[in-house]
């Protein structure tokens, strides 16, 4: 930076331009003065300090301040050819004295001949095109600096001057959306999420990401798991663990050996076993504790039915005993698991009458027995099976017992067994059905339509069976035939009909096995409420009612009542082969109920 005035030195001043330069960045002062209050101009900005020069006394320069013009001096100061740096300090002495100078209050023509400031610029740092005098030698030196522009092809920055730009108005590609999410690019933060797949119910809710350059805000619900319930619902959940929501996911809590995620059970609580359930010596853990068993080992012994409590190897009962079988058991009967096929009649009845041989059923536990043929008749006070005379009526259930016991060990009154084996017998003989086809047609139904009012005989003259409607007045086809065949082709009167008979049982009154419904009126054989019990043990085996004359059921009105079976002359629809009645008790006696005696 240069500033220049007149030349008003002599010419005999001399200017050591050889001198080096003590220091730095100074001022050239060339064959001058500065006046007090007078301004130094060429920029500098502060003077101060002591001044030495050749043959002129010391000069001090103080309270020196600075002006928008330069510096201000308060008092006269005396130049002479020499570097003053910036602050005030002489970097180079003066090679002669000037003429005239040796009086300190001289004054001088106010001029600054030549003032240069030299900087640290060299020619490289000039831009080229332009000069500058960077030496103070008078001379203006080209620069070289040379003029550059950015490419959008590289990223590199060559030394230079720039004219002012931005760098997105260069390469216009510096923009957000081509700058990955998060980044920031020379002050471009990037928008750019290409080939994000994550939709709002990928994202918390309440929570915002860029996807594919949008912004979408997520409906991923927050969940927590229930304690109460398994449902684990669909959404994002806190890091936690299942028995920290519920704290009964405890080994304790399961059982033994089982595993529910990751925890394996420990619990035995439930078990109630004792010692005394458990088999000797052997061990088991109960509710954590450890029993030894208390059950002792046992053996059948063929000499005899007890089976002592304990534990027993593996075999079967006709193992321990060879007896145990099928030809040893009575025809029809089962024992453990093994059917008899033992067929022995039991003796011949040789009181009582007439009997019939009855072949047994084995599903309803019966073996071959004897029935009377006709209903009993009293005969000097015994039960007696004969054609002649009326039925042995106006009789309790518990003296008609008493009569059948009476005629000697093994006589009895008939069981209701052994009528149901009778009745299921009759039932598949074709010819007892009015249309000699079993289920089509009805049954011959007896004695039944009240005429007349009264019990009868049987048939007493010739064949004793081939008058089937004796006294009924009736004749052949009619449902009013007294006879019916049992499979062993022996025919037996008045089955059905003619007097009620008392069978050997009393009924508990109630529903499923073991109990007799309850109904107090006749009711058919299909009502849903006999099919559990009552249908088997007294019923018929097809699906047969009152049209097919099989007979109605009369309820247990009250349990410990006396069972009759047959029907009477009077019932007429109600009656036939399987009318079960239990409204007596076994104490009732009629004229319309009688009995017969088994063996």
């Amino acid at each position: 930076m240069n500033g220049r005035g007149q030349d008003i030195f002599p010419a005999t001043a001399v200017f050591n331009s050889s001198a080096s330069v003590m220091g730095g960045q100074g001022v050239l002062v060339k064959y001058g003065v500065k006046a007090a209050s007078a301004t130094l101009t060429g920029g500098i900005t502060a003077l101060s300090g002591t001044f030495d020069t050749v043959g002129v006394s010391t000069i001090t320069v103080s309270s020196i301040t600075t002006t928008g013009a330069g510096v201000v001096f308060s008092t006269n100061v005396y130049f002479t050819n020499g570097f003053v740096d910036m602050q005030g300090n002489i970097l180079r002495g003066l090679t002669a004295p000037l003429t005239g100078d040796a009086a300190a209050t001289k004054t001088y023509v106010d001029a600054i001949l030549d003032i240069c400031a030299l900087g640290s610029a060299g020619t490289a740092d000039i831009v080229a095109g332009k000069n500058a005098d960077i030496d103070c030698d008078g001379v203006a030196e080209a620069g070289a600096m040379a003029a550059q522009t950015l490419a959008v092809s590289t990223d590199e920055v060559k030394a230079g001057v720039y004219s002012a730009t931005w760098l997105s108005a260069v390469d216009a590609d510096l923009a957000a959306a081509n700058i990955r999410s998060g980044s920031n690019i020379f002050g471009k933060v990037g928008t750019f999420t290409s080939g994000a797949t994550a939709a709002e119910g990928d994202i918390v809710s309440g929570k915002t990401a860029g996807v594919n350059g949008a912004m979408i805000t997520g409906t991923l619900t927050t969940q927590t798991l229930n304690p109460a319930n398994d449902t684990v619902n669909e959404g994002v959940y806190a890091a936690t663990t299942l028995h920290a929501v519920d704290a009964d996911l405890a080994a304790g809590n399961i059982a033994v050996s089982t595993i529910i995620f990751g925890i394996t059970g420990t619990y035995t609580g439930d078990a109630d076993a004792t010692a005394a359930d458990i088999l000797n010596p052997k061990t088991a853990y109960v509710s954590g504790v450890k029993l030894t068993g208390s059950i002792t080992t046992q053996s059948l012994s063929a000499g005899s039915n007890n089976v002592a409590a304990g534990g027993y190897v593996g075999t079967t009962l006709s193992e321990v005993d060879a007896d145990l079988a099928a030809g040893n058991i009575k025809s029809g009967t089962a024992i453990f698991g093994i059917t008899g096929t033992l067929t022995t009649a039991p003796p011949a009845p040789g009181v009582g009458g007439t009997w019939l041989l009855v072949p047994g059923n084995s599903s309803l536990g019966t073996m071959d027995f004897y029935v009377q043929k006709y209903e009993a008749k009293n005969v000097s006070s015994l039960p007696t099976s004969q054609p002649s005379g009326f039925p042995w009526v106006s009789i309790t259930q518990t003296e008609a017992k008493n009569r059948c016991e009476a005629l000697g060990p093994g006589y009895h009154l008939l069981t209701m067994q052994e009528a149901q084996t009778i009745s299921r017998n009759i039932e598949a003989i074709g010819w007892n059905w009015d249309s000699g086809s079993v289920g089509t047609g009805g049954m011959w139904r007896g004695h039944t339509d009240n005429s007349p009012a009264n019990s009868l005989a049987a048939d007493v003259t010739g064949d004793p069976d081939d008058d089937y409607y004796i006294g009924t007045g009736n004749t052949t086809p009619s449902i009013e035939r007294r006879v019916h065949q049992l499979s062993s082709s022996e025919y037996i009167w008045d089955w059905s009909g003619n007097v009620m008979e008392w069978v050997d049982m009393t009924c508990t009154a109630g529903t499923g096995a073991g109990y007799w419904y309850n109904s107090a009126t006749w009711i058919e054989w299909t009502d849903g409420n006999l099919s559990d019990y009552e249908k088997v043990r007294a019923g018929p085996s097809g699906a047969y009612i009152a049209t097919h004359n099989a007979g109605r059921y009369y309820g247990c009105t009250t349990t410990g009542n006396a069972v009759g079976r047959g029907g009477v002359w009077s019932h007429d629809a109600s009656a036939g082969v399987f009318t079960f009645d239990a409204y007596n008790a076994p104490s009732y006696s009629d004229t319309h109920i009688g009995f017969r005696c088994g063996r």
